[in-house]
């Protein structure tokens, strides 16, 4: 029953953004949303895609129960106008992957934004020690990638990106860790597999439906 009431608070969640990138947030039907995609629905995924979502939210909330991750409450430095996570990521510099600031929507300060990752898990470390919030630096797709290739050119590679003590290990790799769930969340790809290593016994893999 817990973990079916989970899936259920991850459908909602996930529905939810799903309005907010298409622009329907005041809908409050949890009847599918699915549709045919047109040229103008660019975040349009398929239902086996979706499916794939759905589970990645369900085992986030397994492993970290109660997550909650703040990307709306980032306040301009100079301003203080505070900005979405949509005018965050319009502010990023399109290509630079040495460009770790955004520019506010308003006065066009550019800073280094950031979000709050919290969690009742018993493992959680945030910024100021066991239990307390996460704060992490924000990265744009370029800066991500070029941190991703740094992990990746180690030996270890994709392991430590599964490994859960990895990145329990260094507050720097939790933060690009959740910077690639934030990413895989925002622009809707299934992220199920970085949830790998919390699962040792059990294979995290498409269900055979969706790979008809």
């Amino acid at each position: 029953e817990e973990v079916v009431g989970v899936r259920r608070k991850s459908v909602v969640r996930v529905k939810q953004m799903i309005r907010r990138r298409m622009g329907t947030e005041n809908d409050q039907s949890l009847e599918p949303i699915i549709k045919a995609p047109t040229l103008e629905d660019k975040a349009f995924v398929s239902e086996a895609v979706l499916r794939q979502i759905l589970l990645g939210e369900s085992l986030l909330e397994i492993v970290y129960p109660d997550i909650s991750i703040d990307t709306d409450n980032e306040l301009c430095p100079r301003c203080n106008k505070l900005l979405t996570d949509d005018e965050v990521v319009a502010g990023w510099t399109n290509g630079n992957a040495q460009d770790y600031t955004t520019k506010c929507s308003v006065c066009s300060q550019r800073f280094v934004p950031h979000f709050c990752v919290q969690s009742t898990a018993p493992g959680f470390v945030g910024s100021k020690g066991p239990g307390t919030p996460l704060l992490c630096e924000r990265l744009s797709p370029w800066v991500l990638q070029k941190e991703l290739r740094s992990v990746m050119s180690d030996r270890e590679g994709i392991e430590d990106l599964l490994d859960p003590d990895w990145r329990a290990k260094e507050t720097k790799n939790a933060i690009l860790w959740w910077n690639l769930i934030l990413s895989c969340m925002r622009y809707r790809f299934p992220f199920a597999f970085l949830l790998q290593g919390s699962f040792e016994t059990s294979l995290i893999a498409p269900t055979p439906v969706d790979d008809m």
